[in-house]
């Protein structure tokens, strides 16, 4: 397969796998510490390639996921003291263990491939040439068959607890009652998250790990209600930013990782405006259908308490009174006779029900 497919190949599938973490993040209002993850497992990374000195090495990930779990612990910790805000304990522990990381790439790591610039922007261009030959046999891109891993765990995980991730994101208490662990639960997740995010790490950089993290639920949350079609509708996001990504950095000519990123908030922020019940457009138009329902039935009022002349002390400029007269008229809720305006049963009937 050409190289320039297997780039796509690789950002979908590692796309829908931070879409799914990213949901669960989402909906237990937790999204921010897939930011957090992405920068905190970097001193584990770092201190298990100084070990080894292997790149390849199963330790990278063991040692990555064990230092998101530390900064899940240490920021669990500094909540429950009570002294800062949760946002800003969760900003103290990642910036801090980031900032480790970064020292010990550059004391450590400075004729290496594994610098800075990959951990931020990750390595997408290139994850296709680093194959995955077991017994002389080519499975194909060594991150393609990670994060295709990746995806059955975390599939598999919540397929097979996806009632109790729902009981103990939405009602821990509910399902302490009927003897679930919600706690236990979450550290299990979150270890998952964490792998994750080290398993993408390499490929997608801290960047765009937070992008897929965020934006898709963050889109899908806009148009769902629903766990289970959250994650569905959060994954199809996930895809569309992918390949329309993936086409704009073909088009310009640059790594795919930023474009990506890019498409993935463009996507969001169309979800955002378009929404059909909560983007910017559909609330837009409930707020002047609320406001010409407030007019009418103020019109309602005042001509059947006053006539037209009562019409004419509210205080709204006369062409927007005389529109909203005109639509009564022909909603048959007010009518003309002798110059007068009146009150049909129908607007009395309106009217009274709005009152009750």
């Amino acid at each position: 397969m050409p190289t320039e497919l297997w780039t796509l190949a690789i950002a979908t599938v590692t796309s829908v796998t931070c879409a799914l973490c990213g949901s669960l993040l989402l909906v237990a209002r937790k999204s921010m510490v897939s930011e957090g993850l992405s920068h905190a497992v970097l001193p584990g990374l770092v201190l298990a390639f100084v070990l080894v000195r292997d790149y390849n090495s199963p330790w990278l990930i063991l040692s990555a996921a064990a230092s998101g779990m530390v900064m899940v612990w240490l920021t669990q910790l500094v909540q429950r003291s009570g002294l800062v805000d949760d946002d800003a304990g969760l900003g103290i522990v990642f910036a801090g263990m980031f900032s480790v990381g970064i020292l010990l790439v550059t004391a450590n790591l400075r004729n290496t491939h594994f610098h800075a610039d990959c951990i931020v922007d990750g390595n997408l261009a290139l994850a296709p040439l680093d194959r995955l030959e077991i017994g002389g046999t080519d499975w194909g891109p060594r991150s393609w068959v990670v994060m295709c891993v990746m995806l059955f765990v975390v599939t598999t995980f919540v397929v097979v607890a996806f009632k109790e991730l729902r009981a103990g994101i939405f009602d821990p208490t509910l399902a302490r009652r009927f003897g679930l662990r919600p706690a236990l639960l979450q550290f299990v997740w979150l270890g998952i998250v964490s792998t994750t995010t080290v398993a993408a790490f390499n490929v997608a950089g801290s960047i765009l790990i937070v992008a897929l993290m965020i934006a898709p639920p963050a889109a899908a949350c806009l148009l769902t209600d629903r766990l289970d079609r959250l994650m569905v509708v959060a994954s199809l996001v996930a895809v569309a930013g992918s390949i329309g990504g993936f086409q704009v950095a073909v088009l310009i000519d640059v790594s795919p990782t930023g474009p990506i990123a890019s498409f993935a908030g463009l996507l969001f922020l169309l979800v955002f405006a378009f929404a059909p019940r909560r983007g910017l457009v559909a609330k837009w138009w409930e707020r002047v259908q609320h406001r010409a329902e407030i007019g009418e039935l103020l019109v309602l009022e005042m001509v059947s308490t006053g006539g037209r002349e009562a019409v004419d002390t509210i205080v709204a400029p006369p062409a927007e009174r005389v529109r909203t007269i005109a639509r009564l008229m022909a909603g048959g809720h007010l009518h003309e006779s002798n110059g007068e305006l009146q009150v049909t049963p129908a607007g009395e009937e309106r009217l009274a029900a709005a009152l009750r």
